[in-house]
């Protein structure tokens, strides 16, 4: 069923409240796009100027480290009838303004294109989200997932990334105002003095436990540096056959720790109880983890890849964090040696993380913006059906 969530039209004004209908996943499974939806589901709350309407796209059917491709073709074919059929039936019966529709692109380009022609037919101004930061090199290869993403992107009213590199590609497919870079945001909670604090000191892991996140360049790193007084805590969901991997690359008495899938306020209080938040990761677009670690204000150690290196501005006099190439143990052996032994250093870093949050990431400042391209997207509509009668 999908997942409904509408605010009230004010009171005292007569006009109707924006309509928007958003397709994208909820949790469970925990993901970055569906804490994304959440963030927004709430944050739009407080706005009785909007009504919102969700159709949840979460991919349910499979183990999200199930990576079969025979399992994700057929399950993903059965699941876009099934999402093109729940947003179509949205489209008819809610009558949206916008619709905003959520894409990590893969085997879903196809389907995003019948939605994105069900709306241009009833006239509702859509906005396409690509969420990933390979889309530079998707559009270099024009393989099959560029040309399953070729007629959504022709279609979308206007076409949102995710990273500058993204934005710049996307650039030369598209004219520029068609093309707009928003990052994600979080809410900036308060930091806890009153933590019970764990024996060790932590350096914490936090994502889908799956071989594309880095994690056996993380055991490799931790067996080289065996650390004296630090624990590595694993947060996330995984198989117990790659677990068994990873342990057997690190050894049973290595201080590793796995957590399981947390519930988001048990991941907040492990984020704040690290000193060390590391995300080796190969690919990635505008990771939610990221940024809960630098809100947490933590020491971050994580690879050049989507947008990161621009979170934690890496290339600036001020970096708020480390930011290393992927799948090379030997680097990351080296940054993690440097804030183990380096406390200075990492309370340098986790403040300016959390200033950085606070100046550009927080829901207040990019669900404004969002909201905004939507209300100036749904104006201009109107104004050129006027013209039409």
């Amino acid at each position: 069923m999908e997942a409904k969530h509408e605010t009230p039209t004010k009171e005292p004004h007569n006009c109707c409240p924006l309509r928007v209908l958003l397709v994208s996943p909820l949790p469970p499974p925990s993901g970055g796009i569906g804490r994304w939806t959440v963030l927004l589901r709430d944050w739009l709350a407080s706005k009785p100027d909007v009504s919102l309407r969700i159709v949840d796209i979460s991919p349910r059917w499979r183990a999200v480290e199930d990576m079969l491709l025979w399992k994700r073709v057929f399950g993903g074919v059965l699941q876009g009838l099934r999402d093109a059929w729940r947003t179509s039936f949205q489209l008819v019966r809610f009558r949206p303004q916008v619709l905003h529709l959520n894409t990590s692109a893969q085997l879903r380009g196809p389907w995003d294109t019948v939605l994105l022609m069900v709306a241009a037919i009833m006239r509702v101004r859509s906005f396409y989200h690509i969420r990933m930061g390979r889309f530079p090199e998707v559009m270099e290869r024009r393989g099959w997932e560029w040309w399953g993403l070729y007629g959504a992107l022709k279609l979308a009213y206007k076409v949102v990334v995710l990273d500058k590199r993204s934005e710049e590609a996307m650039k030369r497919f598209l004219p520029s105002e068609r093309v707009v870079r928003l990052p994600n945001g979080i809410d900036l909670l308060p930091l806890s003095d009153g933590r019970t604090l764990p024996k060790s000191l932590i350096v914490l892991y936090a994502g889908h436990l799956i071989p594309t996140k880095g994690l056996k360049e993380l055991m490799e790193a931790w067996r080289e540096l065996r650390p004296q007084g630090w624990c590595l805590w694993l947060a996330g969901r995984g198989s117990d056959a790659y677990k068994k991997e990873l342990v057997g690359i690190v050894g049973p008495h290595a201080g590793v720790e796995f957590l399981g899938d947390l519930p988001p306020k048990e991941a907040w209080e492990c984020m704040q109880i690290a000193q060390i938040f590391v995300l080796p990761t190969y690919t990635e677009g505008f990771p939610n983890v990221i940024l809960e670690a630098m809100a947490a204000g933590k020491a971050i150690i994580s690879t050049h890849v989507g947008a990161i290196p621009e979170m934690l501005d890496a290339d600036s006099d001020e970096p708020c964090g480390l930011v290393i190439k992927p799948r090379d143990a030997e680097i990351l052996v080296a940054s993690l040696r440097q804030l183990l032994l380096d406390s200075q250093l990492r309370e340098t870093l986790g403040r300016r993380a959390r200033a950085k949050v606070a100046q550009s990431y927080t829901t207040g400042v990019v669900f404004s913006r969002l909201l905004h391209l939507w209300s100036d997207g749904a104006s201009t509509k109107d104004c050129a059906d006027e013209q039409m009668f």
